[in-house]
């Protein structure tokens, strides 16, 4: 089972300040998506949720297509938990005939 991701737009949102404990300055990218997701029984969900997707700092933005979330998404954080960072990787497209048929 994986998480579906549809990339429908380009656009990259930038937010960017100074931090009030640290004092030093911040810059955050995110693209927006649609993740398809499954309930606690593991049913799909019957819609997609618009999710923000963190971009580093010199990364261009995922292309429009279709992805899934790639194993290195998940990590152990500082606290030892589970944590997840999303990075995706690309769908592979049906093989032409597959389609026709």
């Amino acid at each position: 089972m994986s998480i579906k991701v549809e990339v429908s737009d380009e656009t990259v949102h930038v937010k960017q300040g100074i931090s009030g404990r640290t004092q030093k300055q911040y810059m955050i990218r995110e693209q927006e998506a649609w993740g398809f997701f499954f309930s606690a029984d593991g049913r799909p969900h019957p819609h997609p949720m618009r999710i923000r997707l963190s971009l580093e700092d010199d990364q261009a933005p995922y292309p429009k297509g279709t992805y899934v979330l790639s194993p290195e998404s998940f990590y152990p954080d500082r606290w030892g938990q589970v944590s997840c960072r999303a990075k995706l990787r690309p769908v592979a497209a049906a093989p032409a005939a597959a389609r026709a048929a």
